[in-house]
């Protein structure tokens, strides 16, 4: 039978060691497998909590190994993370804790490591009182070990937003998220898909911020399969959602939405627009455009054409002249770090000019599609400033028959502290209790 350790270390290794994705992993990763549904949910929390948490993890290692972890072998130092996270973090006994470990080792890499590992598990759970935590006083280092950053991000964040915002947003950031689902309102209302996740003993909210939506959902992975199988909810965050809103479709419009794979703001523009609304969706990844053919095929959506191409050359795939542009750019995802902690480990400081490189060109190339009068929407699920303030600051003064609208028609009252005197909006996770995103509306003279 599988072991539920063997499966968490070996997708916590194709995490750190081939920049793997999670949520793909748990999604395709764990559909063949014979877990229980309380191993899988052991899984979930073993490789969520091993990236939320690694500086932690790894600070803790390095006070009982003999060894500075850069000597670690990459291997052994994912197993070690492995057990420190359950010893530390989980409700497992701790001489479960040690010995689940060590013997996940002798499997994996073998006596001599496993001796090793062993050593220093013991020492971690008779002696949890020597570790020597960083404290408040240094902040930057606090925040690096305790709430598990990289130094440059907390640096970065520390200069962005100042000591107390910057330590509420790390927190709200390392919490376990919710599960938010959008309503097909073509098939079902918010309310309805809320009673009959209740009838079937599952629990959910109704959202304070869209009508569509449903919040803190619970109920089994298979009923969820089943709903989403039937076209009657896609998983989709909140500020995700507003995007959407922002958007704002009408009947007869033709909506191109130029980064539009998975699919989950094509499919909520083809619904806010209704059955008389184009939405032209435009990828150039196949593989996550057929994800967004079959979510379009559920839903029973016949207002949505799919086009493979780069959006940095729209006008060669499509020479429509649109009422509404979406660019929902590549961006860093530091936004999103409550869903995808991974990220954490991967971006680097020249990221986000780089970055700001690709959004500003994809801005410029789509403005093309937007017909005079029509609309310019700009979004990426991030916070940092050269993704957002600058970008839409750079492409206004290239595009001078361009205009910032003001948002505050679009977004619910509830989000209101979110807009600038200018008219974009920035929602942040610990402050809005959703992902967070940065919109910009714009209008073509």
């Amino acid at each position: 039978m599988t072991n539920a350790r063997d499966i968490a270390y070996d997708m916590t290794r194709r995490v750190n060691a081939r920049g793997s994705y999670l949520n793909l992993l748990l999604r395709y990763g764990m559909d063949s497998s014979d877990l229980a549904p309380r191993d899988r949910a052991l899984v979930v929390e073993m490789v969520y909590g091993v990236q939320r948490h690694r500086n932690r993890l790894d600070f803790m290692i390095g006070t009982f190994s003999r060894r500075p972890l850069d000597d670690i072998h990459p291997e052994v130092l994912d197993i070690l993370r492995l057990g420190m996270y359950q010893l530390s973090q989980m409700r497992v006994p701790q001489h479960a804790a040690v010995n689940e470990t060590v013997n996940l080792a002798k499997r994996r890499v073998g006596h001599a490591a496993a001796s090793f590992v062993n050593a220093i598990m013991r020492s971690a759970s008779r002696g949890p009182e020597r570790v020597s935590w960083p404290g408040r006083e240094d902040l930057p280092s606090y925040l690096e070990v305790i709430h598990s950053y990289p130094r440059w991000l907390v640096d970065y964040l520390l200069r962005l937003l100042g000591p107390r915002e910057t330590e509420r947003l790390c927190a709200a950031q390392n919490e376990i998220p919710s599960l938010t689902l959008r309503a097909n309102t073509t098939r079902i209302d918010a309310a309805a898909l809320l009673l009959e996740i209740e009838s079937s003993g599952g629990r959910g909210s109704l959202s304070a911020h869209v009508a569509e939506a449903l919040t803190d959902v619970s109920l089994p992975y298979h009923d969820l399969l089943g709903l989403i199988d039937r076209g009657c909810c896609v998983v989709q965050d909140e500020s995700s959602i507003l995007v959407g809103r922002a958007v704002d479709p009408s009947p007869g419009d033709v909506a191109i939405d130029a980064c539009a794979a998975p699919g989950g703001k094509a499919t909520h523009l083809a619904v806010l627009g209704g059955k008389d609304c184009s939405v032209i969706a435009v990828d150039i990844n196949a593989s996550r455009l057929e994800a967004l053919r079959n979510s379009i095929h559920r839903m029973g959506l016949a207002n949505i054409e799919i086009k493979k191409g780069d959006s940095t050359r729209l006008m060669e795939y499509v020479t429509t002249a649109a009422d509404i542009v979406l660019v929902d750019a590549p961006c860093s995802g530091l936004g999103t770090l409550q869903r995808n902690p991974e990220l954490k480990w991967r971006r680097l400081p020249d990221d986000l000019a780089e970055l700001a490189g690709l959004q500003l060109s994809l801005l410029e190339r789509c403005s093309a599609n937007v017909r005079k009068g029509g609309t310019l929407v700009y979004s990426v699920c991030t916070y940092s400033r050269e993704e957002t303030v600058d970008v839409i600051s750079a492409f206004l003064e290239s595009s001078s028959d361009f205009q910032l609208q003001s948002l505050t028609p679009y977004l619910p009252s509830s989000c209101s502290d979110a807009l600038s005197p200018e008219g974009y909006a920035q929602l942040w996770p610990h402050v809005h209790h959703m992902e967070g995103m940065f919109i910009a509306r714009m209008v073509r003279a």
